[in-house]
């Protein structure tokens, strides 16, 4: 029924600010955006019987997503309550009254955390342990500069970490990219029955699918992240052992120590191999996150409940998919024998065109070729930092790192050294991030070029002397269009900002 004009005159609370209403007793009404009494109710006192989620019917009035509720309240003395509520209640026969009340049953987090290993024991691996953060100050100063706030949260500083990989390439295999992807997103989905879910650690929550995931149970931290396949191969043995009574793999102390060298650990990438002579900051701080992690031994999380848990399916298994295909020439992948191609072609066009493949090791890359199913690109090889400044942000003598693709950057180099630079001078700064706010940050503009039809690589590009974005993409077009390239097909994306 629809609120009179006798309750519509009555003070008033939204539902979401029911944190405020008064400490008095009296008769409520929860009443929507069009004016219908979805329930009636009494308290002793307004402000208790709402506060927080306590409520009984709080879930079922927050999951009418497209209403919006409002709490009228009626000041009544408590020996008058029950003969008022009972009164008001039969006059307006509200929508809930007298329903059954749905309540939401809450599970151990501990269960949650069963259930994610259960479902990623055969796809993943312990990586190790690490001890507190409160009493590493010069960690924890780090992470805040770095905005890795997700990694220092109060909740996690005195507790114990415990770090799970993903083997990202042992899921995918016989499996296409989507339906991994699907995979690991239903295993981290929200579940609404537990008391916690996975948190993203990751300061762009909705950037990689296997950024660190972050649970709190039983007094320890568990962080589950991605590894890259060209971390993968300094493992060497692996160590049996339980987590939270589920069996599981841990990196064996020999392989633990490899990876520690020749590694870093960030809350997007996950664990990935460290580039060749480099000494980025960032990769400082990256390195110190994995130094602190140690062997794991035993089973550290004690169960306090030991609920059944249930398992989600498996990832769907196309035979289709371009992963398992094989070219009929050379008998490798698909993708391994297209990878071999693009490598001769490229050696060929830059060749032909009197660049010397020495330089930016583009030499290194273009010679390895894929003989058989385990060959991996290292990612050093492959890619390549530069340095440009963002048309939508103007700091003098700062500018933004971006990666690329060495081989592209070799070949369209003479047109594009203007607005992106390899090098900085002495009295030259940069920055990883260009944040506009806390959590929003600058997208360079790119240009993506196609050639021969098939392989396509992104260059970041900026101003030069606050060139507009128009001139610089005028100027661009034209150098690219008189280069003499062959099939060489190019678009240009602006400047955006992300969070």
């Amino acid at each position: 029924m629809n609120a009179d004009e006798d309750i519509l005159q009555l003070p008033h609370i939204g539902l979401k600010n029911r944190a405020i209403l008064p400490e008095l007793s009296g008769i409520y009404y929860v009443i929507d955006e069009k004016f219908i009494i979805w329930y009636i109710g009494k308290a002793k006192n307004l402000r208790t019987r709402w506060a927080g989620d306590s409520h009984h019917r709080l879930d079922q009035l927050q999951k009418q997503r497209k209403k919006l509720f409002t709490i009228y309240y009626e000041l009544v003395p408590e020996s008058l309550l029950d003969a008022t509520e009972q009164e008001r209640i039969e006059q307006h026969s509200p929508q809930l009254n007298g329903t059954k009340v749905k309540v939401k049953k809450l599970r151990p987090t501990e269960t949650l955390l069963r259930e994610t290993l259960a479902n990623l024991a055969p796809y993943s691996f312990i990586l190790g342990v690490e001890s507190a953060r409160k009493q590493d100050l010069k960690f924890i100063e780090d992470s805040l500069y770095w905005r890795d706030n997700g990694r220092v949260k109060k909740a996690i500083l005195p507790l114990t970490v415990i770090h799970i990989c993903i083997n990202v390439s042992e899921l995918s295999t016989g499996t296409s990219g989507n339906s991994a992807i699907r995979f690991i997103r239903n295993i981290f989905r929200k579940r609404s029955n537990y008391s916690k879910n996975w948190e993203s650690a990751s300061k762009y929550k909705n950037r990689a699918e296997y950024s660190v995931k972050v649970l709190l149970v039983n007094g320890f931290v568990i962080e589950v992240c991605g590894i890259w396949q060209e971390a993968l191969k300094y493992i060497q043995d692996y160590e049996l052992t339980q987590l939270a009574n589920v069996d599981m793999r841990a990196v064996d102390e020999a392989s633990l120590v490899i990876i520690k060298n020749k590694c870093l650990l960030n809350c997007e990438a996950g664990v990935f191999l460290a580039p060749d002579n480099r000494d980025y900051p960032y990769h400082e701080f990256c390195r110190k996150a994995i130094e602190r992690i140690y062997p794991y031994k035993q089973d550290l999380v004690k169960l306090l409940f030991n609920e059944e848990i249930a398992l989600v399916s498996k990832p769907q298994v196309l035979p289709t998919d371009t992963r398992t295909l094989r070219d009929s020439k050379t008998g490798l992948l698909v993708r391994l024998a297209n990878l071999a191609d693009k490598k001769r072609y490229m050696t060929a066009l830059l060749t032909e065109r009197g660049l010397d493949l020495n330089l930016y090791r583009v030499n290194k890359y273009l010679e390895s070729i894929p003989k058989d199913d385990n060959y991996i690109d290292n990612i050093g090889d492959t890619r390549m930092t530069v340095f440009i400044k963002p048309f939508l942000w103007n700091i003098p003598e700062v500018y933004l790192a971006a990666t690329l693709d060495r081989v592209f950057w070799l070949l369209l180099e003479t047109y594009l050294s203007d607005f992106t630079k390899v090098k900085l001078n002495a009295e030259e700064r940069y920055t990883s991030k260009a944040y506009v706010s806390p959590r929003r940050f600058i997208v360079p503009a790119t240009l993506t070029v196609t050639l021969n039809g098939k392989w396509k690589a992104g260059i970041p590009f900026g101003s030069k002397d606050d060139m507009s974005y128009k001139a610089v993409v005028d100027i661009i077009t034209s150098r690219l269009q008189a280069s003499g390239i062959p099939k060489l097909k190019f678009s240009f994306t602006l400047d955006s900002i992300r969070s």
